[in-house]
């Protein structure tokens, strides 16, 4: 079955305003790579070592009563458990998670009738994601937590309603779909079961949300704005928080919390202004050890901090106008890239040695070791990019005068384009679980491709 010619056939029933699941159609064509120059790698003085940075941590690191364990275990084949596929925020899962063969087949689609739909996540059976109604009275929102059974044609195993707007996706873990409701000023986690969709807890999360939930072994972390807080997955009890306004001597207006990443028993967190306030032209990354408890290591950056991913022995960011990466025990930066423009903050994967990220004009695949360029393609993105296998996945405009909206693939390795189709939907986001690859469209809808 291709992409043309397909009509919506399977009709399921709506949780607001109604849900339809069926198929669409296509047609496909090729970009060209070509290459442009970055900066060399730019080899800098390490940052604060770590005595010093214990010592300017006054109040920043409060430890509370929970055990929780911060841990980045592998994620289980053919899950996307939590945005950016894991704890380390790689956005890169094995072949098996979704097509790696071209062309695509669209297999179902949901339908949320004009819904605010979040990104999708999967565990080893269903999918999940959280539609909202964006035409009911504001003092009364309805959201509906949607569970899929992909291998049934998207059918839907269960919903729950909520009374309150979803902020950010969900995160699923241990047969526990968590998702956080409310606004940003007063958020309330709800952890709800993932065989019927019954609420197994609620947990308040003090602090303007960024909506990064996420989860780490049994960790549950829910950061804000003013700090990285880490709470027991099984009981919301709090394990421990890390507050980079409380360090000694901070400047408060670039040290908001923006991003992070978990990996060999620390989190990564990294700072700048919030969007929408005067830039400062600085962001911070922080090396977080629970075990000592306090920082690693804290090292400035030029820009505020879009993305960090924790993989190949390094820790990438994104930062306002190129990428760096750092020692993850010594803190020592190993090397930083520039970009011939501003890079899209929440664009960054990170698979088999190569560090992907975009602009508006062009893709870019560094050397995690070096920094060096490895190989650029003109694709503008327009949100983030994922690896399945040997494959990137990506959104964008191969031309930035153009209109025209495609899906690519591109090997990860080489940015040789393997195949792209042109998106008449207006496609936000994608990721990849048992066996398909998934989108998720601005107008409410959830396609599941696979290949022919």
């Amino acid at each position: 079955m291709g992409w043309d010619g397909f009509t919506r056939r399977t009709y399921l029933a709506a949780v607001a305003g109604g849900l339809t699941a069926g198929c669409g159609g296509r047609a496909d064509e090729a970009p060209t790579p070509s290459a442009t120059a970055t900066a060399e790698p730019i080899k800098t003085e390490s940052p604060e070592p770590t005595a010093e940075a214990a010592a300017s941590l006054g109040a920043a690191f409060e430890r509370g009563s929970g055990t929780c364990a911060l841990d980045a275990a592998a994620i289980p084949d053919g899950t996307w458990p939590m945005t950016h596929h894991d704890p380390a925020g790689t956005n890169a899962a094995p072949a098996v998670n979704g097509p790696t063969e071209f062309p695509l087949n669209e297999r179902w689609t949901m339908s949320a009738l004009e819904a605010q739909v979040t990104f999708p996540v999967a565990d080893d059976r269903f999918v999940y994601l959280v539609a909202a109604d964006p035409d009911t009275d504001p003092s009364v929102p309805v959201s509906a937590v949607l569970c899929h059974d992909p291998r049934r044609n998207g059918e839907i195993q269960w919903r729950r309603r909520v009374d309150a707007v979803p902020i950010g996706p969900p995160v699923t873990a241990d047969g526990t779909v968590y998702v956080a409701f409310g606004t940003p000023e007063s958020a309330r986690v709800q952890a709800i079961d993932r065989a019927d969709g019954s609420l197994r807890n609620v947990y308040d999360l003090p602090g303007r949300f960024v909506g990064g939930l996420a989860t780490a072994g049994t960790s549950l972390v829910m950061p804000t704005e003013d700090a990285y807080r880490v709470v027991d997955a099984r009981t919301g009890e709090h394990c421990w928080s890390f507050a980079p306004n409380a360090l000694r001597g901070s400047e408060r207006r670039d040290r908001k919390i923006r991003a992070a990443a978990v990996a060999d028993g620390a989190a990564f967190v990294g700072t700048g202004y919030p969007d929408g306030q005067p830039t400062t032209g600085v962001g911070h990354l922080y090396a977080v050890d629970p075990s000592i408890p306090g920082m690693r290591w804290h090292a400035p950056v030029d820009g505020p901090v879009g993305r960090v991913a924790a993989a190949e022995g390094a820790v990438v960011a994104t930062t306002g106008n190129g990428v760096v990466g750092f020692d993850p025990r010594a803190g020592e930066r190993l090397w930083a890239a520039t970009a011939e423009s501003s890079v899209r903050p929440a664009t960054l994967a990170v698979a088999d040695g190569v560090a992907v990220y975009g602009t508006r004009r062009t893709l870019h695949g560094l050397d995690v070791a070096t920094g060096a360029e490895r190989w650029s393609l003109p694709f503008g993105v327009r949100g983030d990019v994922i690896v399945v296998g040997d494959v990137l996945y990506a959104v964008g405009r191969t031309d930035p005068t153009s209109q025209r909206i495609l899906l690519a693939a591109v090997d990860a390795g080489t940015g040789t384009p393997r195949w792209q189709q042109e998106i008449y939907d207006p496609i936000v986001d994608v990721m990849a679980a048992g066996g398909y690859l998934y989108s998720i469209t601005s107008d409410g809808r959830l396609f599941a491709f696979s290949s022919v």
